[in-house]
């Protein structure tokens, strides 16, 4: 295991765009990516930290009439 795998709290906020105040509530509330504690340090290994974005991402699903359809609807 390596330091710079590490992000810091102020590293990671600014890696998403959050404060460091709802990286906090997130952990006091138990949800937000996984966290590891040095002593009173609270780190983010990089690679759990992206994971936890990652698996959060919602990709929309648009469907679209059939083209044939709509035109049939229409007709009646």
């Amino acid at each position: 295991m390596e330091l710079d795998e590490f992000l810091s709290e102020e590293e990671a906020a600014v890696a998403i765009g959050k404060s460091l105040r709802t990286l906090r509530q997130w952990r006091r509330r138990g949800i937000g990516p996984p966290y590891v504690l040095f002593g009173r340090t609270v780190r983010y290994r990089k690679p759990t930290f992206v994971e936890h974005f990652r698996q959060a991402e919602i990709r929309p699903v648009r469907t679209r009439a059939k083209a044939g359809k709509l035109e049939a609807d229409h007709v009646q």
